[in-house]
């Protein structure tokens, strides 16, 4: 082995004479086998040790390309998550103002219902919004990857907030349904007992107004309609018809205009109390103690005051929607004509003028002309107040 490695050794790396020539003179050099051994080793070691540095190189170019790569993707990723945050929070904005515009329409008609139907709904006022912050906030918070308890807790949140916004949604859809079933049976209520009555004319009259005749105003504040079911505005509506047939029930003569009586006589075909001879009687006798005060029924205006043949003290009042009322046997009379009157004013005393047998009041309804029994309009109001 030796043998050959020697043959190998002289074969490949010989003495070798290097020749320089320089300035006109020729030198030669002696390269030394182990000389040659050296420069190709160095050679070899300068060749092992640049590819060595050039697969290094290539392999951390890789590895940064990779590491650029990577936060590239993850920045893309953030950036998704980002961008799907922002949608899920302005979706949540949209669902809160929806909600908010229900909670302003819906706190406006129970803080709008008449008196009749208001006190079942105390408990609605405080409905779904309140009782769902105490609960929890309408926001789910943001997921924190660090840990891993928050992370459960908040995934949680997140998958209940549309669950929270439907369930709230449903809450309104109930409290807005409970609402149209008590104003329908309210204003049905009403309608059945003024056309007993015989007021469903005057009503028709009433509502039959293009525009309001009292003095009205204020400064606008329109609800976003939408954001709010049509469902939900009919209801509103049914109600805006509901508080006119209240407003029309409180310009009605709906109360006797005494406080301590009883009917001497009442309305309708009777005896005449001066000659026996059968008459009809256009209005309600209410007997009661000399001097007792009578009081307007509605508000008005008093369309006559003074002496009036059989009527004996008279005062006459006009009323809204057609109505004019009558007092006849007064003792003494405590306005004056054109006088604006309010409702439970005191507008005379009772007594015994014109044509009486004793103290009593003579009371006459009158609707569009026409006489109509007072006791039965007074019984058929005072069930739907």
């Amino acid at each position: 082995m030796s043998v050959f490695i020697k043959s190998f050794y002289h074969r490949v790396f010989p003495a070798r004479q290097l020749l320089i020539r320089q300035n006109g003179e020729v030198k030669h050099v002696i390269l030394a086998p182990w000389l040659q051994i050296c420069v190709a080793l160095s050679i070899l070691i300068a060749l092992t040790w640049l590819a060595a540095s050039t697969l290094q190189v290539y392999s951390q170019t890789n590895k940064i390309s990779d590491i650029e790569q990577n936060q590239l993707s993850k920045q893309q990723q953030w950036q998704q998550q980002q961008s799907a945050q922002q949608i899920q929070h302005t979706k949540q904005l949209e669902q809160l103002r929806i909600l908010e515009q229900k909670h302003a329409l819906l706190q406006s008609m129970i803080e709008s219902l008449p008196e009749s139907i208001s006190k079942q709904n105390d408990n609605v006022s405080d409905s779904p919004i309140k009782n769902s912050e105490q609960q929890s906030d309408f926001h789910a918070p943001l997921i924190d990857e660090s840990d891993e308890k928050n992370t459960s807790v908040n995934n949680l949140n997140s998958l209940t907030v549309d669950q929270r916004f439907v369930a709230l949604t449903n809450s309104y859809e109930r409290s807005f349904l409970q609402l149209e079933v008590q104003i329908e049976q309210r204003q049905q209520h009403i309608l059945t007992m003024l056309k007993g009555a015989g007021l469903d004319t005057a009503l028709a009259k009433r509502l039959s107004y293009a525009t309001p005749k009292a003095a009205q105003g204020g400064p606008l504040d329109l609800f976003d309609e939408s954001k709010i079911p049509m469902q939900f505005l009919a209801i509103a509506d049914k109600l805006l018809s509901l508080n006119a047939l209240e407003n029309f029930l409180n310009e009605l003569p709906h109360a006797l205009p005494a406080a301590d009586y009883y009917i001497s006589s009442s309305y309708g075909l009777r005896k005449d109390p001066m000659n026996g001879r059968r008459a009809f009687h256009k209005g309600v006798d209410l007997a009661g103690w000399h001097k007792t005060e009578i009081f307007a029924p509605a508000d008005g205006i008093v369309l006559r005051a003074g002496r009036n043949g059989g009527y004996g003290n008279f005062i006459e009042l006009q009323h809204k929607n057609g109505f004019v009322t009558r007092f006849g046997h007064l003792h003494k009379i405590k306005v004056k004509k054109g006088q604006s009157i309010t409702k439970n004013d005191v507008i005379g005393l009772m007594g015994s003028t014109g044509r009486s047998t004793s103290t009593h009041l003579h009371y006459e309804v009158l609707l569009n002309g026409k006489h109509v029994n007072p006791v039965k309009i007074t019984k058929a109001l005072s069930r739907v107040r």
